[in-house]
């Protein structure tokens, strides 16, 4: 019982989430990726996160068309949000939500019906460049899914492809963390993948000092800023190399 409410947390867990599978059951995997959106809603600081580090340049130049690369984009709650947000400021947003599972497409696609400004695409998070570059690349919890080695990968390809902004929204791996959606999940989203898959993207998930180790080790001369945030978010953030001072030259 103790094991069930609080495992053992010192290393990132490298077991498949079951909604990955191929062989998932496609009815609770459709419901899991509806149930997200309120997940999302509920629990995820994507919302502020984007209105901060996103909305926030858009500002600036408030007649120019901007680009954002949804990485993981899953059911495009959030993506149909942002193209909304953006109405709503009367900024010009061009949404490519990618994602790797056609199984979920349908979900997608019905949600992203009354927004002509969103695309889906099919592809490889890890072969961003065949997209081009975006003036914002964004993720909600995406990065728990790779281990180590495809995170470097996946990291040079978004840093590679971004303009104005690079922002990766993930999970704390954390004794309360792991309480809370052990509490929560099974109430929010029952008879789903939600519960499992929930509590594991938990123990994949990251400390802090972890990405900040890792961005010093493989990205030494990419300013990236890896910070907390409510509620049990690890972030990372990196200005594209269109918003970075020029270097002083004499």
């Amino acid at each position: 019982m103790f094991d069930f409410l609080l495992p053992d947390l010192r290393d990132r867990d490298n077991s498949p989430e079951k909604m990955d599978r191929a062989d998932a059951d496609l009815a609770m995997l459709l419901r899991t990726i509806r149930q997200f959106q309120r997940i999302n809603l509920l629990f995820s600081a994507s919302r502020r996160l984007l209105r901060q580090q996103v909305f926030s340049l858009m500002e600036r130049d408030p007649e120019r068309v901007y680009s954002l690369l949804d990485v993981g984009a899953g059911g495009c709650d959030i993506a149909c949000w942002a193209a909304r947000e953006a109405r709503r400021r009367r900024l010009k947003l061009q949404i490519t939500a990618l994602d790797n599972d056609p199984r979920i497409f349908p979900v997608a696609r019905q949600a992203i019906s009354d927004y002509p400004e969103i695309r889906l695409v099919e592809g490889n998070a890890l072969a961003l460049a065949p997209l081009g570059r975006f003036d914002f690349i964004f993720s909600n919890h995406f990065l728990h899914h790779l281990g180590w080695a495809q995170i470097e990968i996946f990291l040079r390809g978004a840093i590679a492809g971004t303009r104005l902004a690079l922002v990766m929204n993930d999970l704390k791996r954390s004794p309360w963390a792991y309480l809370g959606g052990t509490l929560s999940i099974g109430l929010l989203a029952p008879r789903s993948f939600a519960f499992f898959d929930g509590r594991l993207s938990i123990r994949k998930g990251f400390r802090a000092e972890e990405l900040r180790e890792f961005a010093r080790k493989h990205f030494p001369e990419t300013p990236i800023r890896v910070f907390e945030t409510p509620p049990a978010r690890v972030v990372m953030v990196c200005r594209g190399t269109d918003d970075r001072p020029c270097p002083h030259r004499p």
